[in-house]
């Protein structure tokens, strides 16, 4: 048997953890922590969180194999887009966690000077410029310009004001093209030292690896990784971040995403 968020079945349990209810997988050999979105009908609380987005709607059929995704909407504006931000507590605080998903931007996806994708937090992550705590830092991906691919990671030891980067060499996502993108994130441990760790892959190929991170400072819970941080918007926060038709004005841009997994 296959165990899924939504699945109500004597291998599922449900607990309520942060303000949204979280799936706990249970396997007959382990108990293992996963959480799971593939978008089709029933969704799961953390889909259903999506999808109440005014910018995120279910597409029916055009996920992976003809099944469900989301869409997502990239609507060009002043300070460079709107966002979608929403993040969900994991099913257990844990010091290691993999990040897939499924992304296919539209056709004519303007990515502009580049925006934010997905990635993992502690309790109260840490972005926008904002310094890191002892316990606070965050790890997420970013679109480039005309396709690119980079790490955005706040640490400890962050060479400046915003996000820590590594740009994935020889790699453009294409418009109208599936890609499974993978991140893993690993704590230092002990906190003492610094040897935490990101490793980015799409479709199985490893492109992006940080080594020797400092993600906290002290031991605690809180530090922990323990949220998912659904995070896409061009920007930056400035017009020229922002998605354009070809004479100058601001447009909605597109993309779907399908396949969303959290696992240990």
């Amino acid at each position: 048997m296959t165990c899924r968020t939504r699945m109500y079945s004597k291998c599922f349990h449900e607990r309520p953890i942060g303000f949204l209810l979280v799936g706990v997988v249970l396997s007959s050999t382990a108990c293992t922590q996963t959480l799971q979105e593939n978008f089709e009908d029933p969704l799961s609380p953390i889909g259903s969180a999506m999808v109440r987005h005014p910018l995120v709607d279910v597409a029916k059929g055009l996920g992976l194999g003809d099944t469900d995704a989301i869409k997502v909407l990239y609507q060009g504006h002043e300070h460079g887009r709107k966002r979608v931000l929403v993040s969900s507590s994991l099913p257990r605080p844990a010091k290691a966690y993999t990040l897939s998903f499924a992304v296919k931007f539209c056709e004519g996806f303007d990515f502009a000077k580049g925006g934010k994708l997905h990635g993992l937090g502690p309790r109260k992550p840490v972005a926008g410029g904002k310094p890191v705590t002892p316990m606070g830092w965050s790890a997420r991906l970013m679109f480039r310009p005309e396709g690119g691919l980079m790490t955005y990671v706040y640490h400890q030891d962050m060479p400046g004001k915003y996000g820590h980067t590594s740009v994935a060499p020889n790699f453009k996502f294409v418009p109208g093209q599936y890609y499974r993108v993978e991140m893993r994130v690993a704590l230092n441990d002990p906190a003492s030292a610094a040897n935490g760790t990101v490793e980015v892959s799409v479709d199985g190929q490893e492109l992006i690896k940080h080594t020797g991170l400092r993600f906290r400072a002290v031991e605690g819970q809180d530090g922990l990784i323990q949220t998912l941080m659904f995070n896409t918007f061009h920007g930056g926060n400035a017009p020229e971040w922002a998605p354009r038709t070809v004479d100058g004005a601001f447009k909605t841009d597109c993309a779907y995403f399908d396949d969303l997994l959290v696992k240990p």
